[in-house]
């Protein structure tokens, strides 16, 4: 692959650390690059992982859901077929036979020729990435999600490690408070569903009651937008929103973002939101990196 040993050294002399990631949040927000730079390498590959993090995403999100061995791999669909060389459910694979798979390049599909890379266990992925940079691990299924938190546990990645899924509404994921993992890992809500006029409500309930730093949202009204964020200032905690093309609030997208990103990330960010989850990490990165960033036009505005 082609990140340098020099860019990789840099990255680690930077010491990632979770905890004042997120106490920079406000000063700093994250980009979040949404399975790797799968522009150049397969999605939720390593090579993918270390890419965005040379191009300057902050954080990198990563699928994971277990093999029918239990073994946690880093890939989204349950079936092997859009993604790997190799077809039928994740299920059915094996981790003794899981060096055998390769991966599709980019984000795969049909068409998609056979890559070199290998798919990966998540504990090689939190490995390749240590010291380099941060991990979101998107559980696929609940079931996988106390194996996944005790990996980070067992691997000594617990400030390094952020780890998401959807919770209950009628709950606000309950159950979890009782699970042995709880309170020692960075656990992110995903609330993607909350209805107009309840944005706060349920978002601050959720957030209290997990005690979460940060929380996955959808909105469909700015001005709630706002003032979700206004509260969560108060308590410390903060938002993140999707930019990706196949979901997104209202027209914040990526697509729209490469034409305006003063209409889209900036104003994201100016409306409170301090985690970006995009497809365009690397855009992203240059456009709060360089205050001259040429900001297109306002079409999708």
């Amino acid at each position: 692959m082609n990140v340098s040993l020099e860019s990789l050294r840099m990255l680690k002399a930077k010491g990632v650390s979770l905890s004042s990631a997120i106490s920079d949040l406000s000063s700093h927000p994250w980009v979040v690059s949404h399975r790797g730079d799968w522009s150049e390498y397969p999605e939720n590959s390593i090579e993918a992982m270390l890419s965005a993090a040379e191009l300057g995403a902050d954080m990198i999100e990563i699928d994971a859901q277990s093999a029918g061995d239990g073994t946690l791999l880093a890939i989204h669909d349950d079936h092997l077929d859009r993604t790997t060389g190799a077809s039928g459910p994740v299920k059915s694979l094996r981790v003794e036979h899981s060096d055998q798979v390769l991966l599709k390049a980019k984000d795969g599909g049909n068409a998609a020729p056979i890559s070199e890379y290998e798919l990966p266990t998540l504990a090689g992925l939190f490995e390749a990435a240590r010291g380099k940079v941060l991990l979101n691990i998107d559980t696929k299924h609940k079931s996988d999600l106390d194996a996944v938190c005790d990996l980070v546990l067992q691997t000594g990645m617990e400030d390094h490690v952020l780890v998401k899924m959807s919770v209950d509404p009628d709950t606000n994921g309950a159950d979890l408070k009782t699970a042995a993992w709880f309170g020692k890992v960075h656990f992110m809500p995903v609330i993607l569903d909350a209805k107009r006029g309840e944005l706060v409500r349920r978002i601050t309930n959720a957030a209290e009651f997990l005690d979460s730093q940060i929380v996955e949202v959808q909105f469909q009204d700015g001005k709630e937008f706002v003032e979700l964020n206004k509260v969560l200032r108060q308590q410390n905690r903060h938002t993140w929103i999707n930019t990706l093309d196949p979901m997104h609030p209202l027209e914040y997208s990526d697509s729209c973002a490469l034409a305006s990103p003063d209409a889209v990330w900036g104003e994201l960010i100016h409306l409170g939101a301090r985690a970006i989850q995009t497809d365009q990490s690397a855009v992203l990165a240059r456009y709060l990196g360089r205050k001259s960033y040429s900001t297109g036009t306002d079409k999708c505005r």
